[in-house]
């Protein structure tokens, strides 16, 4: 693959992420971000290795999974777009109304 591209909303995600952690602590929200964005570097040498999105018929999206967290994906020819970052807590099936 040639690029992973974020889109707007899961760069959002990712703020938020940090956001509710930090609260807590910031050293773990600033681990969990940068893992978040580790694993998805991963895609570039193994860009199908993600689970297609069972809940979504049709579904072109794939997810791999960081912890609670659930990377939402899209391979299109030679980029890969990271569409949500989402809580495993939530249901995957209202991933697009937000």
């Amino acid at each position: 693959m040639e690029r992973i591209e974020w889109f707007t909303r899961a760069k959002s995600d990712l703020i938020d992420i940090y956001n509710y952690i930090s609260k807590d602590s910031i050293y773990y929200a600033i681990k969990t971000v940068n893992e978040i964005i580790k694993r998805t570097e991963i895609l570039y040498n193994f860009p199908y290795m993600g689970k297609k999105i069972q809940e979504i018929p049709n579904s072109k999206y794939r997810v791999i999974i960081y912890k609670s967290y659930k990377i939402i994906y899209e391979v299109d020819s030679q980029v890969i777009y990271i569409i949500r970052i989402w809580h495993s807590a939530r249901k995957i099936s209202n991933i697009f109304l937000k």
